[in-house]
């Protein structure tokens, strides 16, 4: 999927590429992490619920 398609992305088609990026970013640790970071601004409300939900995932929850 192309980055200018993300805006209207359904969950589903979504899903697959968040969770390759997070792998991804979990595979290059601390630096990813840094470079996330640089570009999340403190009151980026729709990252904080996405993380939210990310932590809630990473936890065992939301599975069907």
């Amino acid at each position: 999927m192309q980055t200018s398609r993300i805006e209207n992305a359904t969950p589903d088609e979504l899903a697959p590429i968040l969770l390759s990026a997070l792998q991804r970013m979990g595979q290059l640790g601390r630096d990813g992490a840094m470079a996330l970071a640089r570009l999340v601004a403190d009151d980026d409300g729709d990252f904080d619920e996405a993380a939210e939900w990310i932590e809630e995932i990473a936890a065992g929850g939301l599975r069907e």
